[in-house]
């Protein structure tokens, strides 16, 4: 059974329910995200510089936990721990991979830098990476000599049922 543990997804930008706090506590209802002003620049009132943006971050695992249960473990009602071990790789990972940046100069698109940083983005990933990857372990390992755990998803399968078996064409 993959699932993939995680601490948090994150979005910054702008919400299709800033303007309505009602919309912003439906959780059956999901949201949209898009560019927000991140910062301007005004002469006399006059829009110079603008710099606009949105990303979205998720702290989880990077590969999906496979956890195995047998008869004997569904009858007792086993519990099985799937643990995240990724925080700053996923975290960095989703950040470049999800962000979204553009500048415009006097009310005019000057510069997508999402397309620029889709030609780097690669090279960037795979630096972040070897960085991440060291710091994630030993976080992992650090929290856990003192008992921490974070993100974790504690599983249990309640009952399994096998249907009669049937010949399909």
């Amino acid at each position: 059974m993959p699932h993939v543990p995680g601490l948090a997804s994150l979005h910054l930008g702008a919400s299709d329910a800033d303007n309505s706090p009602t919309a912003f506590a439906d959780f059956s209802n999901p949201q949209s995200f898009s560019n927000a002003q991140i910062a301007a620049v005004r002469l006399l009132l006059i829009p110079l510089l603008s710099v606009n943006g949105s990303a979205a971050l998720d702290i989880t695992n990077n590969d999906p936990t496979t956890l195995t249960f047998n008869s004997s473990e569904i009858a007792n009602k086993t519990i099985k721990t799937a643990p995240t071990k990724n925080l700053t790789q996923s975290l960095t990972t989703s950040l470049v991979d999800e962000l979204s940046l553009s500048i415009n100069a006097l009310g005019l698109g000057l510069l997508n830098v999402t397309t620029l940083l889709g030609t780097v983005k690669p090279a960037v990933l795979a630096v972040l990476n070897t960085v991440t990857a060291p710091v994630d372990e030993l976080v992992y390992n650090v929290l856990g000599a003192l008992g921490v755990r974070v993100g974790e998803a504690d599983v249990r399968v309640m009952g399994a049922t096998c249907g009669r078996s049937v010949l399909v064409q």
